[in-house]
C-alpha cells in the first residue's frame, strides 16, 4: 500500500529555530509518510542545511506572503507588515498549481504567519494543519488577533508549542494539539571538553562564560545582555555572542543598496550596540562567533546560557543547552513558564532589566552548587519534554486521526 503524501510549506530561507524544527518534523514524518517540502531559495542558509542533511526540498524564488503579526513581529502601522502581507494576494495561483501537481493528502504549514493559506486548502477540501510557533501579541481580543484566529480556524487542525499559546488563541473550530519543539540529542552533545571548545572558538576558558544565541537581534535582547555585562565588567565574566550580525548586509550593487534601505533600522541598531561596546570599554569581555551550524562547541565553551528576550518569544536554545547539563537565565514571560521553572532548571529575571539579569548571572557564577543542580534539572526537563517521542507523538496521532 502506498504511503499517504504530506506537503510541507515553510516561510523563510533563514536557518533559525523554525528551520531546525522544520528539519526535525520532516525527519519524523518521513518515517510514515511521503513528504514533499517547499521552501524559499533565498537566503540559501536553510536550503544548504537541508541538502547537507540529505534532504531535497523544492524551492520557490519569491518572497512568500506572510502575516507577520505576532509577539516580536510587525504591527499594522509598520510598512513591513503590509509589504509581506500583500505578497500573498499574488501567490494564490502559484499554490493552487502546486496543490494540483503534488496532490497531497495533507498539508502542513510551519508557521502562523502562513495562516492566510488555510482558506486555500479549505476551498479545495484538503486536510491541513498550521503549526503555530509564535506567541500572540497583547490582548487576545485585539482585532488582528481575532482576525488571525478566524484564519487558523480554517485549518483542519492547529498545533501549538505550549498550552499557554493554545489557551491564548482559543480556537473554536479547528482541532488542536500541543507539540513542543524537540531536538536530536546527538547534535548538541559535547564533542569536546570545555577547554578544547574554548580553544576552538578563541575564548578564554578561565572566565565564567555566558552564551547569548541571537546575534545582534534586538528581540532576543542583545542590548540587555551587553548592559548586564558592562555592570559586571570587573568580574571574570565573558559574553559569547552566537548568531547573525543583522547589520552585515551581503550582496553587491543595487541589491545591497535596496537591502540597506529596507533594513536601515536593524543596521542602525547593530551599529549602536557595537558603538556601546567600545564606549564602555568592554570589547575584551564580548566575543562574537557568528552563525554556528554546529552548536556543540559554543555550548561546551560556556557555563550558562542567557535568553533576555524583550518580548514573549520562543526560546529553543534554553532546552538545547540542557543536553549538556547547563542552565538558562531567561526573561520571565508567561509563555516560557511551562518549560523553565525559576530556581528549578534555570533562573528567570525581570524582562528588559539589565540589573536583574546581571544579578542572576553573578548568582550562578558564585554558587557552583546551584549551577550544577539547575543544569542537571535542565537536562531532565529537556529529556522529558523535548525528545522526538514526547513532542511528536501527539502530533503524529493527530495527523493519523485526520488522514
Amino acid at each position: 500500500m502506498s504511503k499517504k503524501k504530506i506537503l510541507l510549506i515553510h516561510h523563510s530561507g533563514l536557518l533559525g529555530g523554525a528551520g531546525i524544527s522544520l528539519y526535525n518534523t520532516w525527519r519524523t514524518l518521513e518515517k510514515k509518510y511521503e513528504v514533499v517540502c517547499y521552501i524559499p531559495n533565498d537566503p540559501p542558509d536553510l536550503l544548504n542545511f537541508l541538502r547537507e542533511k540529505g534532504l531535497n526540498p523544492h524551492t520557490f524564488s519569491f518572497r512568500l506572503g506572510k502575516l507577520t503579526y505576532y509577539s516580536g513581529g510587525n504591527n499594522l502601522l509598520k510598512p513591513r507588515f503590509w509589504y509581506h502581507a500583500l505578497h500573498s494576494l499574488t501567490q494564490i495561483k502559484y499554490w493552487e498549481l502546486v496543490l494540483r501537481d503534488v496532490k497531497p493528502d495533507f498539508v502542513l504549514v510551519n508557521s502562523k504567519v502562513l495562516c492566510w493559506m488555510g482558506k486555500l486548502f479549505k476551498k479545495r477540501k484538503i486536510k491541513s494543519l498550521c503549526f503555530v510557533r509564535e506567541t500572540i501579541p497583547g490582548n487576545p481580543k485585539k482585532f488582528m488577533n481575532k482576525f488571525m484566529k478566524n484564519m487558523l480556524d480554517d485549518f483542519t487542525a492547529v498545533a501549538f508549542l505550549s498550552k499557554y499559546d493554545l489557551f491564548q488563541t482559543d480556537l473554536t473550530k479547528a482541532q488542536t494539539v500541543v507539540s513542543p519543539d524537540f531536538l536530536e540529542v546527538k547534535e548538541y552533545t559535547a564533542s569536546n571538553d570545555r577547554e578544547v571548545a574554548c580553544t576552538n572558538l578563541n575564548i578564554d576558558p578561565k572566565n565564567f562564560n555566558v552564551l547569548f544565541v541571537g546575534g545582534t537581534d534586538q528581540l532576543k535582547g542583545i542590548d540587555i545582555a551587553l548592559i548586564a555585562i558592562n555592570i559586571l565588567k570587573n568580574q571574570k565574566i565573558s559574553l559569547i555572542v552566537a548568531g547573525k550580525d543583522f547589520g552585515d548586509i551581503q550582496g553587491e550593487g543595487m541589491k545591497q543598496l535596496v537591502s540597506k534601505i529596507k533594513n536601515r533600522k536593524t543596521i542602525e541598531f547593530s551599529e549602536r550596540i557595537k558603538k556601546y561596546i567600545f564606549q564602555k570599554g568592554i570589547q575584551n569581555k564580548v566575543k562574537f562567533i557568528g552563525i554556528q551550524k554546529n552548536m556543540s562547541d559554543p555550548f561546551s565553551a560556556c557555563d550558562i546560557l542567557i535568553f533576555p528576550m524583550t518580548k514573549p518569544h520562543q526560546a529553543r536554545p534554553a532546552f538545547e543547552i540542557g543536553v549538556q547539563r547547563k542552565p538558562v537565565i531567561i526573561s520571565d514571560f508567561p509563555n516560557i513558564r511551562e518549560f523553565i521553572n525559576h530556581e528549578v532548571n534555570g533562573l528567570t529575571f525581570e524582562p528588559n532589566n539589565p540589573e536583574s539579569l546581571a544579578k542572576a548571572i553573578l548568582r550562578l557564577k558564585d554558587d557552583k552548587e546551584m549551577l550544577r543542580r539547575l543544569g542537571n534539572l535542565n537536562y531532565e526537563y529537556t529529556m522529558k519534554y523535548h525528545t522526538e517521542e514526547y513532542a511528536m507523538g501527539k502530533l503524529i496521532d493527530k495527523i493519523d486521526e485526520i488522514i
